[in-house]
């Protein structure tokens, strides 16, 4: 099975919503809709969906995806087998999250200095029928060489503090220790946490 990541880009936002409206959650798991734009989503945009007619919200998310990709602030690595994504790694600058901010996520940032630049990975998504075949480590191994090469100085995941199941979108501890990640604790939650040896 050969697996090539590539990071995500506009002409690929078809593929993308593709991948989530029949391959992301194939085992009819409660998050498929999702369409992994959680930590851009506001208040605002989730009041504006309810005013939507009931016909219309299910599309709200879909379309804010499709948006978001044009406009470059949706980013992320895409794992493709046979010209398919299989697994999508949603990350970015933590800056450009909202849900990351210094103002909404504040212990977030402990131990970080002001001008540190963070490569931020919120979620990991992989296609039912391909798990446990490497590939979120893949796209870990990818986001890791991509933040090498890019002048981030360190590349964050947030994984459950607790026993991973693979509702966890962010990731198992173990696969962060085993890539070099230091584990930080943090109200509510742990952090994973590595510095990067730029390029």
């Amino acid at each position: 099975m050969d697996i090539e990541v590539k990071r995500l880009d506009r002409n690929m936002s078809e593929a993308y919503l593709s991948f989530f409206d029949d391959r992301a959650f194939s085992d009819g798991s409660a998050e498929k809709g999702c369409y992994c734009v959680w930590h851009h989503w506001t208040e605002e945009h989730e009041r504006e969906r309810s005013l939507m007619p009931e016909s219309e919200r299910p599309y709200r998310k879909r379309n804010y995806a499709r948006e978001l990709i044009q406009n470059g602030r949706l980013n992320g690595f895409a794992a493709f087998c046979d010209n398919q994504i299989v697994g999508f790694c949603n990350s970015d600058t933590k800056d450009n999250y909202f849900r990351l901010s210094r103002e909404n996520h504040p212990d977030s940032w402990k131990d970080l200095n002001k001008n540190d630049k963070v490569l931020a990975i919120v979620c990991f998504i992989v296609a039912p029928d391909m798990r446990r075949r490497g590939i979120a480590k893949a796209l870990l191994d990818y986001a890791c060489q991509y933040a090498g090469g890019n002048g981030y100085d360190y590349v964050e995941g947030y994984p459950p503090k607790g026993e991973f199941t693979v509702k966890d979108c962010g990731g198992s501890a173990s696969m962060y220790i085993e890539h070099g990640f230091d584990i930080i604790d943090i109200p509510n939650g742990i952090i994973a946490r590595k510095k990067v040896n730029n390029l």
